[in-house]
């Protein structure tokens, strides 16, 4: 993905009353291939600038009439867009300094410098390119990921913006359902390792000696099983980016190999004491209180911080509750691959309103595609068309009453409840061990029952 702009695509205006320095600057910016056209008042500027967008201006300080400084005013009054150099003599640089303040990107010294100011563009295309990129990026994810016009979706917006532009380890923070994977997914999208591979892995599906094997890869003869030599996932991931789900669940042992493979961009297959070197971006996700379970010794310090050069929080659904409309419309359109022409009832939408989401925007989805279902033969989705899970929690985490109480007048089946119950204690963040010991069934049986439920 390429969304630089080019300088043949990058108009520069030049204002100078002096036609010798006017037609050598231009001349200069036209070799470099930029679109260059020159003005010698700040009057004859505004008129190209009424008629034209020019991406820079560069304007001497002193001119006959308008001024530089007026120009500049006007310019700014007028867009935020356009980017101003001004030049100006040795006794004017205080001017020059007051220009900044209004808003100037720079000031240059007379006699100028025709390598200072190439120079000075080229920084300030390279500032165009970003803004450019990341506009780019924040018009693809509203587009067509978070949906939503709450101050939480923009913010997600933003913050997944500005990680796709680095190549810092990011930490995804949030709730089951908030779109964690789907986050990871669109900043590899939009990074520069787009056209590499993205491997996921998910920690709560693997053992302690699976999970070493997947990631790490095992030469054969390794161990018992290892007929044939198997690269891992972190050498797949190379060049690209390796998202790791649910990162507080690894065992201490993995976390400490995996600080050592952050720390030297290397792993060494199981059975192997070969080094391997990778140049891979770590994206990892939780939806546990890491900084808690470090001062509880259940997970290091030291590979939080290397885990969490840049942390984005997705909110739950209940706090961008404003969203819920959108989401629902999106998750009826040809994006979502269905397309229908129903709408949802005022009724169904106070309905859709008032709960509170605990399995957030994928209950959500799945309640809607249910709605669309259930609502066969109709043109709209009425409140008894939106079925949601019986058992919910409160903001502090307590089952309702209410809720509990039609849990067991319905007369669903123990299957069920356990079922409801597990996904419950899923949702409340409890680990897989806390959740084998409160069930009262050993961790291997807990692992069966969850992967039944998924």
């Amino acid at each position: 993905m390429n969304n630089s702009m080019s300088n043949n695509t990058i108009s520069i205006l030049i204002v100078d009353d002096d036609i010798n320095y006017r037609n050598i600057i231009m001349g200069y910016l036209k070799n470099q291939g930029y679109d260059a056209v020159a003005a010698s008042s700040g009057e004859e500027a505004i008129g190209y600038l009424k008629n034209y967008y020019f991406h820079i201006v560069v304007s001497d300080l002193k001119l006959p009439g308008m001024s530089g400084i007026d120009l500049l005013k006007t310019i700014k009054s007028k867009t935020k867009e356009s980017e101003v150099i001004i030049l100006t003599g040795f006794g004017s640089i205080d001017s020059a300094v007051s220009a900044l303040k209004i808003g100037a990107y720079d000031y240059l010294v007379k006699p100028l410098s025709l390598e200072e100011l190439s120079l000075t563009i080229k920084r300030l295309v390279e500032n165009i390119n970003l803004k450019v990129k990341a506009d780019y990026f924040k018009r693809e994810i509203s587009k067509k990921y978070f949906v939503g016009k709450s101050k939480a979706a923009q913010k997600v917006i933003d913050d997944i913006s500005l990680a796709a532009k680095s190549d810092i380890n990011v930490l995804i923070l949030g709730e089951s359902g908030t779109g964690k994977e789907l986050s990871a997914n669109l900043l590899h999208r939009l990074s520069d390792r787009a056209d590499n591979p993205l491997i996921i892995v998910d920690s709560c599906n693997l053992s302690e000696n699976l999970f070493e094997s997947e990631l790490f890869g095992h030469e054969r003869g390794s161990f018992t099983g290892a007929d044939i030599l198997k690269k891992g996932l972190l050498e797949y991931a190379d060049k690209g980016i390796l998202f790791i789900d649910e990162i507080g669940e690894i065992s201490n042992i993995i976390q400490s190999k995996l600080l050592r493979i952050i720390d030297a961009k290397s792993f060494r297959r199981v059975g192997s004491s070969k080094n391997i070197q990778i140049d891979t971006r770590i994206i990892t996700a939780t939806n546990k209180n890491l900084r808690k379970m470090i001062e509880e010794n259940k997970f290091r310090g030291d590979l939080y911080y290397r885990i969490s050069g840049f942390i984005i929080e997705l909110p739950p659904l209940r706090d961008r509750k404003k969203d819920i409309p959108y989401l629902a419309h999106f998750f009826m359109t040809k994006k979502n691959k269905i397309n229908t022409t129903k709408i949802i009832s005022s009724d169904a939408t106070d309905k859709l309103l008032s709960y509170n989401w605990p399995g957030n925007v994928r209950e959500l989805k799945n309640v809607i595609e249910r709605a669309i279902v259930l609502s066969d033969g109709k043109d709209r989705i009425m409140p008894e068309h939106i079925q949601v899970e019986t058992v919910s929690s409160n903001a502090c985490g307590k089952i309702n009453n209410a809720d509990f109480t039609y849990l067991f007048d319905s007369h669903i089946s123990l299957n069920e409840i356990e079922k409801k119950y597990l996904r419950y204690l899923l949702h409340k963040g409890f680990s897989k061990s806390e959740i084998a010991d409160i069930v009262g069934i050993s961790e291997r049986n807990l692992y069966r029952k969850i992967a039944l439920i998924k």
